[in-house]
């Protein structure tokens, strides 16, 4: 290997080491605000006031009670909200969610077979993020840019605000025009904003087509400046864009 290319790699193992440590530190950061919040301590997160007793959901602990609670109130109704879409919408399909986090939230979509991407589950696991109560969601720990499924397995692909933190778009893309049947169904939350450490790609509707351009009937349904509990910050935008 030249010293060009020694460089390069070194670099890239170091921007990934950051970035990802940037992802987890947020995520274990939130496990102490949903214990906060189930238990009325936190007054309101992302809009959400303390749940109900007959919100919460009673698990082994209070972190796997709040966490799942938690699942319950915000992260199902955000995916449905989010992509303007209805839960019945991938009945009898077999669902890839790329980039879907430490809570599944794709299984709010009812009679599918889901499939949950993500390159760091044993990071949340290890936070203690309760991934064993989903037993209807298949875990598939790796990253968008080297999916380990076969050719055209997907009816449909969804993500939610995360393409913008992948490694290489132009990879993720290719990777899900491969795993996607044809004409199968898709639908991104797509997060347009200047580059962060967690979030370090730049998106725009220019760029995003130039690499989903090849799914047929693609369309930006809606552009906001708000999402599901949360609201964007001066200059940036939330994209809608399904081919359904």
């Amino acid at each position: 290997m030249s010293n060009k290319s020694f460089l390069r790699a070194f670099n890239k193992a170091r921007w990934s080491k950051a970035k990802y440590g940037a992802e987890t530190a947020f995520w274990v950061k939130e496990i102490s605000l949903y214990k906060d919040w189930h238990e009325g301590r936190l007054k309101r997160h992302y809009g959400h006031e303390p749940p109900q007793a007959r919100q919460k959901i009673k698990a082994n602990n209070l972190k796997d009670s709040a966490i799942l609670t938690w699942f319950s109130v915000h992260q199902k109704p955000k995916y449905l909200a989010d992509l303007k879409l209805d839960k019945n919408v991938f009945r009898n399909m077999r669902l890839l969610d790329i980039g879907a986090g430490p809570m599944p939230s794709a299984a709010v979509f009812a009679d599918c077979e889901i499939y949950s991407l993500d390159p760091l589950y044993s990071e949340y696991i290890a936070a203690g993020y309760p991934l064993h109560y989903y037993d209807r969601v298949k875990f598939v720990n790796a990253y968008s840019e080297d999916i380990p499924i076969e050719d055209n397995y997907f009816d449909a692909v969804i993500s939610v605000n995360a393409i913008d933190h992948v490694d290489s778009l132009a990879k993720t893309a290719k990777e899900i025009k491969r795993v996607l049947r044809p004409n199968g169904k898709f639908a991104m939350h797509v997060h347009y904003h200047e580059a962060t450490e967690a979030e370090p790609l730049e998106l725009n509707d220019k760029i995003f087509i130039k690499h989903f351009g090849w799914v047929k009937n693609l369309r930006k349904m809606e552009s906001s400046q708000s999402k599901y509990g949360s609201v964007a910050e001066a200059g940036e935008e939330y994209a809608i864009w399904r081919n359904f």
